[in-house]
């Protein structure tokens, strides 16, 4: 069976872990300051500071799965690239990138793999960088762009609800469950192919209102407070290609579905 490494065990990249050594990959992994778990390997690790281990570096597939905000951009971009050379020295053949699909601006249009990219803050420009310099690898290589993140532990509507005067009543959401990520990130691993670009995002697209009121109403959560919009902002992520590519099927097609 393989050998993953998971840079990042934070939110995504801990879950990923736990299923993919259910599955039966062996599994390493790498978080500021380790931690002890039962059946991954932890290494401490940060790309301020970065302190490179044969054990860790050394697999069959490397994920890498820590976000822009976690230090300066150019720094942060120098060290991804530094940290993949020194994976690729040691042997590693095929690497993914979790990326996100806020490289895409905030205008009305439905984006798509082949949608040109737009870095509207300093964050997305260094995802965009490293995007572009993937290209350029002689590894095998995926970019995974993720659509906002929701789990049994992780939902917006909580940080929402009560509030009041809230924008874009009627703006479409673009979410994906935690479950369809491992998902996907699984067979990524298993089909290796050249370089691709794959977006998540759940098909369906509720409106802003309509899902999270029904997520504070379920919940049992107070009322959410929306301002009116007469020309709501329609930013669609159009994320098919890798189930016309790799047979993959939405567990949770529409974020109603993720409770």
């Amino acid at each position: 069976m393989k050998k993953i490494t998971i840079v990042g065990l934070g939110w995504l990249g801990l879950p990923l872990a736990e299923y993919l050594s259910d599955k039966g990959y062996q599994v390493v992994g790498t978080k500021r300051q380790a931690i002890w778990h039962a059946h991954i390997n932890c290494y401490p690790f940060s790309l301020d500071s970065p302190v490179y281990h044969e054990e860790w570096l050394n697999s069959d597939c490397l994920v890498i799965n820590i976000p822009p905000n976690t230090v300066e951009p150019t720094t942060y971009v120098e060290a991804i690239k530094a940290l993949i050379l020194q994976a690729i020295s040691q042997g590693v053949k095929h690497c993914i990138f979790i990326s996100s699909t806020s490289v895409f601006p905030q205008q009305s249009a439905t984006f798509d793999e082949s949608s040109l990219t737009f870095a509207e803050n300093e964050r997305t420009e260094a995802l965009i960088t490293l995007e572009q310099w993937f290209s350029t690898l002689t590894i095998e290589s995926d970019i995974l762009r993720l659509a906002g993140l929701v789990g049994k532990q992780r939902h917006p509507v909580h940080y929402l609800a009560g509030k009041n005067a809230l924008k874009g009543v009627n703006q479409p959401v673009n979410l994906v469950h935690l479950n369809d990520c491992l998902r996907a990130i699984e067979t990524l691993i298993k089909r290796p192919n050249g370089k691709r670009i794959y977006h998540l995002c759940s098909p369906e697209h509720p409106t802003k209102s309509e899902f999270y009121s029904y997520a504070a109403k379920k919940r049992g959560l107070p009322p959410l407070h929306f301002l009116a919009d007469n020309s709501p902002l329609n930013r669609k992520i159009l994320a098919t290609k890798i189930c016309q590519e790799l047979n993959f099927h939405y567990q949770y097609a529409s974020p109603f579905d993720f409770d």
